[in-house]
């Protein structure tokens, strides 16, 4: 990217910021009676500006793909943990952790039981997967059936989230 100022004379200075996040100032044709300090002063602001606003814009960072098994086996986990009474604070505190993010569990249904419905779909670095799950909202009231699909990752964290579609 390069940036072309104009001073009152006319004359032409121009800001470049490469790619390899390195700063270049030229000059063409500046008048060298004005001294090269206040030029400096006027240009270091841009160039700073600039250079910071683009550092790391020719840089791709991808996350790891998906592990997928270990998403599945994972997945398992978690639902046999809230089929059993358990909590999502007992899976943050296993050894690999599991973040879990399941608002029917927060907010206090009891999973009765659960099936997959597929082998789940890699998508970059998690596992769609759907699930049929049998839901009791409160004692003494009816099961309900609901699918849902959870999204599950595996790097840098083993992580299960119900996906908001």
């Amino acid at each position: 990217m390069s940036l072309s100022i104009h001073d009152v004379d006319q004359h032409e200075l121009t800001l470049q910021v490469e790619s390899t996040n390195t700063t270049m100032i030229e000059l063409n044709n500046y008048n060298q009676s004005r001294p090269r300090q206040a030029l400096l002063q006027r240009l270091l602001p841009w160039g700073i500006l600039l250079h910071v606003a683009f550092a790391g814009c020719s840089q791709q960072h991808r996350a790891p793909d998906v592990e997928p098994q270990l998403a599945r086996s994972t997945l398992i986990e978690v639902l046999e943990t809230w089929k059993a009474g358990g909590t999502i604070n007992e899976l943050r505190q296993r050894d690999p952790e599991i973040v879990v993010q399941e608002f029917a569990w927060s907010s206090g249904h009891q999973l009765q039981s659960y099936e997959l419905l597929d082998t789940g779909r890699e998508e970059d670095a998690n596992l769609f997967c759907e699930v049929k799950l049998t839901l009791v909202e409160t004692a003494g009231t009816p099961p309900r059936q609901k699918t849902v699909t959870y999204v599950i990752g595996t790097e840098p964290a083993l992580t299960v989230f119900r996906a908001m579609l």
